[in-house]
């Protein structure tokens, strides 16, 4: 380097969130509930998603005709007997037909469900001296005479003595047509532990399911997410949403609203922290409390000892913390797992099911116990053979005083940077920006590791919001502002932002004279941020400048920093120089800022042997880079590598789940502009599979960045559409500033892709004079480079341009091109050379041309390049080479046929039937035809399959 997704709208507050993750759950809850009898037992903690599960359930199951009816438990209840069986009795509404059926006895039910009275037998038949067991029993004929029904009683671990009996009646004895669902927390269920009051077994001829409901996974949590904040943000914070709340879903969606909240206030996204200033949701906040208010003091004191620790520890350390003998401990420890507040995580380590949790109980400890609490928890860990550092300074900063708790974060920080853990680092770093009493030299050391940090993250924007700041402090020495200036300009840069350029010139001027070697860095990735105000000789000569800079003086990482770039920059040139300097980079060393310099070095490199056709050397550079980018934690050039790999796998003709894979990346994607490069290869695929408007949206936005090479591949997809859909004069506009771009520059491996669509743009739009000045050049630009991809193109170029007048030396400089292009390989513009070379012949030798024509059509039918199989069909078709239909043809039915299912593709992404026929080279009339047979075989609407936006990438 030094070289998205679109925009998603978010939920509103009012609205609910779709039901995320428990599919396997939902099925089989569903599947039970559609027959009768039935008995469904859900078990799970509060917040855990049971009612969420009943809700999605009930709505199917309503579907079928069975009627909902809903009571719930309260630990605060009523002297009523049998409240939520009768509260979810008053809902019903009984079939008028079936009133003879009901004995006398149903009458005592019409003094607590007077909704039913119409319905009943009148009060002259009650019985006298009704009981309980009676009610009971009339509540369950009255159940039985309701028809298909769903009793759905929630909470029936608050239930009296006298429901759970009725419930157990019901469960034991289920009438013919009722499903009984029962939701209960097992923590909470009295000291028997039997949800029922009794042992229960369901009888035979009775449907059960008995169902634990576990936490969501991080996938799940952060498929919620995206929801309510978006995927960018989602990516970023949903890792943090998991580990607060352990998967539970009352918390993470308390979470999101708040989350969401300050997204509506916030311009742009929230930093990664924004969690750590959200507090405990209210209804979880209550449910751990009124747990932890059961336990013996003993206990209390244990889980309180935990929520100070906040990490799992064993029961020696807990015993010291909360000050119990060594038995108490151990009976208040296993009482505080019984209740379910702690949980064994290993041997002899215990700690909170979740952070949340830990937070709720964490809040209730008053202030004096806490701060002691505190204060033990350091004498304790600092007696420790190895004293765990970070937890050191946490519980000094709980302590609030800076002269205690800056010293330990500042050895928790360094021990980081010693092991190389960026994430701890940055996190102990903040933590000191946010004192303001920090002395200067804290705040110059911290503002120095903190820039390094940012230069090699994914997501540094909130890094770069404080290194602003920095810089923009008066009291910084100008020395140290110059390198915490030059690690924001090369982060901008990495991250596509030109304003990295304005900081980079900025620190040059900054460190000349105090720190000559931080200034050749500057001056080095300055170069490398290849804009494209300067040419390829400003680029040497700057570079040049840079090392002969750095050399004079002794620092190793300074001299890697450089040597990294100007390998780079010489691998762009074809300078084979570029091998030798990349050896001078060690493989192995004690310092992972230098093994960071040859990574990025590896990378680069691969990206740079990728635009000239050396896919096996991309390859093989990619593999060490991937290998150092995990050993150094450098996330970025690590994420680098993966997008180069598509490009790689879209090159070498792997299109099966390419696209899967882009999208995939896009959506986790923390800023629009940082995977523009994926917008870009699924571009290349849209345009291939004939969804035009995608790639012409998607296009638009890849341009719209103005990054100098992307910005010229993306000129020259879009004139290649332009071409593709008739328009030569539109494509010659469309490639005209990128042209201008890549003749000053003079690098032109870095216009693979655009010289081609210039010269074919330029012959059918009447400009051949400039189209063979282009060739000519680009053969000057790549005659002595070991450049395979521009060679070839610079063959095509001079095929197209021989082809009216020297027919036989255009096939002989296209068959030169496809035998370049097959050795890389390269299928898929292989395919395109040879059916120029069919174009060429057509007019002199039909049969010859169709062969080639034919050629090409199969290795784009092999591709899935639907738009470029219709092209050659509709050429071939023309000069009546194409493969006669063999009689008998497949009769398809009520299926799609291979055309129809391109229609139908096509269709997916808001095609329209002119659309389709340039596509698939129809007419108009032939595709409205397919259209209408796709939909209907398909049952649907035109609006209904528009399952992609255009533009969506």
């Amino acid at each position: 380097m030094e070289a998205p997704g679109f925009a998603a709208g978010r939920a509103t507050r009012h609205m609910s969130l779709d039901f995320a993750g428990r599919v396997e759950e939902l099925r089989a809850t569903v599947d039970a509930l559609e027959q009768a009898p039935s008995v469904v037992l859900i078990e799970g903690e509060a917040g855990v998603g049971k009612s969420r599960l009943l809700d999605e359930a009930a709505k199917r199951v309503v579907a079928t005709g069975v009627e909902i009816l809903r009571g719930w438990c309260h630990p605060l209840r009523e002297p009523l007997p049998f409240g939520p069986v009768i509260d979810a009795l008053r809902q019903a509404h009984p079939p008028p037909d079936r009133r003879a059926a009901l004995s006398p006895a149903t009458s005592m039910v019409t003094a607590h469900v007077p909704e039913l009275a119409e319905w009943l037998p009148g009060p002259d038949h009650l019985p006298a001296g009704p009981s309980g067991p009676q009610l009971a029993r009339a509540i369950h004929e009255v159940l039985a005479a309701l028809g298909p029904v769903l009793l759905a009683i929630e909470d029936v671990h608050w239930a009296d003595e006298a429901t759970r009996e009725l419930l157990l009646l019901l469960a034991r004895n289920t009438p013919a047509q009722l499903r009984l669902l029962l939701t209960y927390r097992r923590h909470d269920l009295p000291e028997h532990g039997n949800v029922l009051g009794s042992p229960y077994r369901r009888p035979t001829g009775t449907i059960g399911l008995d169902l634990r409901l576990g936490p969501l996974d991080q996938a799940q949590v952060t498929q919620l997410a995206a929801q309510v904040i978006g995927p960018a943000q989602a990516s970023v914070l949903g890792p943090q949403l998991f580990e607060r709340s352990a998967g539970l879903p009352l918390a993470i969606e308390e979470d999101l609203w708040a989350i969401a909240d300050r997204l509506d206030h916030a311009d742009g996204s929230l930093p990664a922290t924004v969690l750590e200033h959200t507090g405990v949701p209210r209804a979880l906040q209550e449910a751990i409390g009124s747990r932890v208010a059961t336990l013996p003091r003993s206990a209390v004191a244990v889980v309180q000892a935990a929520a100070i620790l906040a990490v799992p520890a064993g029961q020696g350390l807990l015993t010291r913390l909360a000050g119990l003998e060594e038995d108490q401990a151990e009976e208040a420890l296993e009482a505080a797992l019984v209740a379910g507040v702690v949980v064994e995580v290993g041997p002899d380590r215990y700690a909170f099911h979740h952070t949340l949790a830990r937070q709720a109980v964490y809040e209730r400890i008053l202030g004096p116990r806490r701060t002691r609490l505190h204060r033990q928890a350091i004498e304790a860990l600092d007696s420790e053979s190895r004293p765990p550092l970070v937890q050191l300074a946490h519980h000094a900063r709980q302590l609030g005083d800076p002269a205690l708790w800056v010293p330990r974060t500042v050895a928790a920080a360094r021990y980081a940077i010693e092991v190389g853990d960026d994430g701890i680092t940055a996190e102990q770093l903040n933590q000191l920006f946010a004192e303001p009493t920090l002395s200067t030299a804290t705040r110059t050391w911290a503002a120095i590791e903190l820039s390094r940090i940012a230069v090699r993250n994914t997501n540094p924007e909130a890094t770069v919001a404080t290194l602003r700041q920095i810089i923009a402090d008066a009291n910084l020495p100008k020395a140290v502002r110059g390198e915490v200036r030059l690690n924001l300009g090369r982060t901008l840069l990495n991250h596509l932002d030109p304003q990295g350029a304005v900081q980079l010139e900025l620190a040059v001027s900054e460190l000349e004279v105090e720190q000559p070697e931080q200034a050749a860095i500057a001056l080095a990735s300055l170069k490398m941020g290849q804009w494209p105000s300067d040419t390829r000789e400003r680029y040497l000569a700057g570079m040049q400048r840079a090392t002969e800079i750095v050399q004079r003086g002794t620092d190793p990482v300074a001299r890697a920093t450089v040597l990294a770039s100007q390998v780079s920059l010489m691998h762009l040139v074809g300078d084979p120089a570029g091998d030798d300097l990349l050896d001078q980079l060690p493989r192995e060393s004690a310092n992972l800022d230098i093994l960071r310099q040859r990574c990025r070095a590896l990378y680069n490199s691969a990206d740079n042997f990728y635009l000239r056709g050396l896919d096996e050397r991309a390859s093989t550079s990619l593999d060490e880079a991937e290998e150092l980018a995990e050993l150094t934690d450098y996330q970025m050039i690590a994420h680098e590598c993966v997008k180069c790999r598509l490009y790689l796998d879209f090159a070498r003709g792997h299109w099966n789940g390419l696209a899967d894979k882009a999208d995939a990346i896009i959506e986790r994607s923390t800023e629009p502009v940082y995977d523009v490069e994926l917008v870009h290869l699924l571009a290349l695929l849209d345009t291939a599979r004939g969804r035009w408007s995608n790639a012409r949206s998607a296009l638009a936005f890849c341009l719209a960045r103005d990054m100098p090479v992307g910005y010229l591949a993306s000129s020259a997809a879009l004139g290649r559409l332009d071409l593709l859909e008739g328009r030569p004069d539109d494509a010659w506009l469309s490639i005209r500033e990128a042209l201008q771009m890549l003749r000053h520059r003079d690098i032109w491996v870095c216009g693979v892709g655009l010289l081609p669509v210039a010269v074919e743009a330029g012959l059918a739009a009447g400009h051949r004079a400039q189209a063979e000045e282009l060739t000519d050049q680009a053969e000057a630009g790549t005659a002595d480079l070991d450049a395979p991809a521009a060679q070839a193109e610079v063959l095509v170029c001079r095929g197209l341009l021989d082809a009216d007048s020297a027919p036989g030396t255009a096939m002989d400089l296209i068959e030169q091109a496809q035998r370049l292009l097959a050795a890389i390989p390269r299928p898929y513009l292989a395919a395109q050379v040879t059916e120029h070379a069919g174009r060429i012949l057509l007019a002199t030798s039909p049969v010859v041309a169709g062969a080639h024509l034919q050629r090409a059509m199969d290795a784009f039918t092999g591709l899935g390049a639907t738009a470029d199989v219709s092209r050659c069909q509709r050429t071939l078709r023309n000069v009546g080479q194409d493969r006669p239909v063999p009689r008998g043809r497949h009769s398809y039915g009520t299926d799609l046929s291979p055309r129809e299912q391109q229609v139908a593709d096509l269709l997916g992404t808001g095609a329209t039937n002119k659309d389709i026929a340039r596509a698939l080279a129809l007419s108009v009339r032939t595709a409205e035809h397919h259209v209408a047979s796709v939909l209907r075989k398909l049952d649907t609407t035109r609006d209904a399959m528009t399952t992609r936006p255009a533009g969506s990438g």
